[in-house]
Parts: C-alpha cells; structure tokens; sequence
C-alpha cells in the first residue's frame, strides 16, 4: 500500500484528469440512481401504478447510459494515463518487481482512485438527483413532489459508482501494462499498437450478437407489436452498433481518421505535423475522439428515434432529458484528456522547434489536431446517423429521405459547431501556453 500512495503522490499531476473523470462519472451516475429510486419510492408510496412504471423506463435509461459513458470515458483516460507511463512500470520488472506483482499494484491504485471519486461524489450526487427530478417534471411527469434527501446508501451508490468504473475500464489496461517487455516500453517512442484483449474480445462478441438478434426482427420479421416493435428493434440494434464501434475505438477510430485527413488536398506543413502527429500518437487521438464521438452518435441515434416513432420528438431538450448526463461526462472527458497530455505534446513542439519550425508553424499544427479531433467525430456521427436512419427506416417502413428530412439539422450543426469549437479552443490555450516554454527546457524535463 505504501508504493501505490507513493505511485500515485509521484504522479498525481497525470492521475489527477483520471481522478476528476471519475469523480464527474460517479456524481452523474450516482445521482442518476438516487434519481430514479427516489421516484419510484414516491410514486410508490402514492398508489401511481403508472408513475412507477414510467420512472422505472425513464430513470433505466438514463442510468445505463450515464453508467456506459462513465465506462467508456474513465477506461480511456486510464488507458492513456497507463500508457504514457509505461516506462516507469518497466522499470519496476527491472528492479526485480514481479509481474503479477505489479498488476496487482495498479489495479489497487484504480480502487483507491475510483473510492476517492466516490467519495468526493457524495456530496454532488444529491445535486444532480435534483436537477435530473425536476428535468423530469417538467417533461410531464407527475413525480407527487419527490425530492431527493440524504440517505445512507447513497454513499455506497456514491462510491460503487467511482470504483466500478475504474476497475471495469482499467481491467484489460492494467494486465497489458505489466505484460509490456521492458526493452520495447524504453525503445518505442510511439504509441505501441492496440491489441485487443480478451474481456475485450468476449464483449465484442457479445455486442455483435446483440445487433444481429436485435436487426433480424426489427429489419426482416411481422411482429405481434407491429410497426412500433419492429422500430424499437432496429433502435437497439443501432445502439449495440455504436457502442460496438465505440468499444473497438482503435481499429475503428483510427482508420476513419486516416481516411478523411488523407483527402483534405492540404499541402501545408502545420497540416502535415497534425496529421502524423494524431497518427502517431494514436492512443492519444483514440482517447481524445472517443467521448465527442459517443456523445455526437447518441444525440444523432435519439433524434432520429424521436422523429420516426409516434407521438416523440426529435428535439435537443427532450433528448438532453436523457442524455444530459452523458454529454456532461462525455464533455469533461474529451477536456480532461486533452490537458492530460499537455506534457507529452510540449515535448513534441519542443522537438519541432529544435529541428527548425517557426513558433507559427507550431501553433497552427496543434490548433489542427483540434480540427481533426473534431472532424473525426463529427464524421463518426454523421456515419451513425446514415446507419441508424437508414435501419430505423427499414423497421418504421418509411423512406430514408423521410426520416432525413425530419431531423433538425440546425440543431445537429450546432452540436458539431460546438466540438469544433471546444477542441480548438482547448489546444489553442494549451498552444500558447507551449509557445513560451524553453525548448531546451522542456526536451530536458
């Protein structure tokens, strides 16, 4: 226990965006949880037979997506937080430290990161029970004045939900940490290449069985439901998808990235240093894409839902209901992990300017990676709209065109218009903060 507090001392600077991750997860999470039990223990305790049904498919919803985010997004910053410290886990087999040893040491550090996460949580989920309570009235939901007070198991739920997280996303990374050969964590300078695990591949699997056994009744078979079945099939189908494609972020992230940069016909250096630099780094560009991409594909997933089934709506407010949480998290994700690896990106523009490129030309290529992080996104969003239509479509037997028609397309520009703007923004402050670091400094630190 001594090591893993003095580990995590040593590299609070790095560990502290993971920590603050899990710290947001767990309060939306948790909160999302007091939420829908507090609702359902009103409505209870009034005789609304409805209202309990209605709380139990409202708040479900809302927290298996808020508890997929926390997942997805906690994994990645533990991922690239474990990776760029892969040489100081090689040099601990060098001194002597067993493997088993030194996965074992990693996996406590993400219990007492994921407990303290909890527990700063306690005192922020009641909040955000709150605000989701009143989201909900005001969407029509007679909640018979429910409140949400303290209770003694919302510090379990509080920490359950900062520690599940941690151990669930860092589970696969933390093995392939120790198991990484010393001589290739000193001698790679590069990001290693993305393997997919076991708990990765099971879940894969899984998720695949998912989308076939949810697509042949919702796109081929007459159902007793009817139409409004058949849609409902395809929309599960279309979220197996996503979060199937979300999970397999390296060997599908990666590939679209270099697809769509290979066609920009710019031939400008500060261009060319972007684009290598998101190649090479690719854990980096992964862990950066992924929570904008999550957030853009879901938002696009329930608007077309909303604009195809009977009686819903396809607008940002309704939809926020749901997913305000996740943009929250996912949001906090994207920000966290690009000041994350502030220190390896100095590092990178120190090298540049050694080797002769103007301040400017610096500049310009972070400002780009920002523009390609976003437009990575943003085309893995527009790609999960063309799908999701085109199979929620084939299940509403309705035209494509229509259910393309029907989406507000002001709203998801917007959305776009945002992640563009948040990236950059948030590399153009990291790049002037760069642009008055010593060269020689920071290539020595």
């Amino acid at each position: 226990m001594r090591l893993v507090l003095s580990d995590i001392r040593m590299q609070a600077s790095m560990w502290l965006w993971t920590f603050l991750c899990a710290v947001v997860g767990a309060a939306c999470a948790a909160g999302s949880v007091i939420a829908m039990f507090t609702a359902v223990s009103t409505a209870r305790a009034a005789g609304d037979a409805r209202m309990v049904s209605a709380s139990i498919a409202l708040g479900g919803n809302i927290v298996f997506f808020t508890v997929l985010a926390a997942v997805g997004i906690v994994a990645s910053t533990i991922g690239l937080t474990l990776t760029t410290q892969r040489r100081d886990h090689a040099l601990w087999a060098i001194l002597g430290i067993p493997r088993n040893r030194i996965r074992f040491i990693l996996r406590t550090e993400l219990v007492v990161l994921g407990a303290a996460a909890g527990a700063l949580a306690v005192p922020l989920a009641p909040l955000v029970a709150s605000t989701a309570l009143a989201q909900w009235t005001t969407t029509g939901l007679d909640l018979h004045g429910a409140t949400a007070g303290f209770h003694l198991w919302h510090v379990g739920a509080s920490v359950l939900s900062g520690v599940v997280p941690c151990l669930l996303g860092g589970w696969g990374v933390t093995r392939r940490a120790a198991k990484t050969p010393e001589m290739r964590a000193f001698r790679d300078l590069s990001d290693p290449p993305a393997r997919p695990g076991v708990t990765r591949s099971v879940l894969a699997l899984c998720l695949l069985a998912g989308v076939v056994g949810m697509w042949i009744p919702g796109l081929g078979l007459e159902l007793e439901g009817g139409i409004e079945q058949r849609t409902a099939f395809a929309f599960a189908g279309d979220l197996f998808l996503i979060c199937l494609l979300l999970l397999m972020g390296p060997w599908v992230l990666t590939p679209l990235m270099r697809f769509w940069t290979a066609l920009v016909p710019s031939r400008g250096v500060a261009w060319h240093l972007a684009v290598q630099s998101c190649r090479t780094r690719a854990a980096r560009s992964v862990a950066t894409v992924l929570p904008f991409a999550l957030s853009l594909s879901f938002v696009g997933l329930f608007m077309v839902m909303g604009n195809v089934m009977p009686g819903s709506t396809a607008g940002l407010g309704d939809v926020l209901v749901v997913l305000g949480w996740v943009f929250v998290v996912s949001w906090v994700g994207g920000l966290a992990v690009i000041a994350l690896v502030g220190r390896e990106r100095t590092r990178d523009s120190a090298i540049v300017t050694v080797a002769g490129a103007r301040p400017g030309v610096v500049t310009r290529s972070t400002i780009y990676e920002g523009v390609i992080y976003a437009g990575t996104a943003i085309v893995f969003g527009a790609i999960a709209i063309a799908v999701t239509s085109a199979t929620i479509a084939v299940g509403a037997e309705i035209s494509v065109v229509r259910v393309l028609d029907g989406l507000p397309w002001a709203t998801l520009g917007v959305l776009a218009g945002v992640t563009l703007v948040t990236t950059c923004l948030a590399l153009a402050l990291q790049a002037a903060r760069v642009s008055r670091t010593v060269a020689a400094r920071a290539l020595r630190s």
